[in-house]
């Protein structure tokens, strides 16, 4: 099942993962306990960087939603693995 990691940087400099995103029945699910986080993204969406409107995605987009996920988190406190298929 693919998903995607979403890490956090800690004080210490480390990186915990904040947030789990799975493709489930071609639809994103979120694993994680920051619901304010997963409210926002439910809600506003992520941009779609491979489009050139600049379009927004949700978890009803699936495995493109996945994809972008490392496009629209690549700061140093928020960043995105790629998609982790297994």
């Amino acid at each position: 099942m693919p998903y995607v990691n979403i890490y956090k940087l800690k004080n210490d400099g480390s990186q915990e993962i904040m947030a789990v995103f799975r493709l489930k029945k071609n639809e994103a699910v979120c694993e994680s306990s920051n619901e304010v986080f997963v409210e926002n993204l439910k809600r506003d969406g992520i941009i779609d960087y491979s489009s050139s409107e600049n379009k927004r995605l949700f978890f009803s987009d699936g495995r493109k939603f996945l994809e972008q996920l490392k496009f629209n988190f690549r700061s140093a406190y928020l960043s995105s693995s790629g998609i982790i298929d297994i």
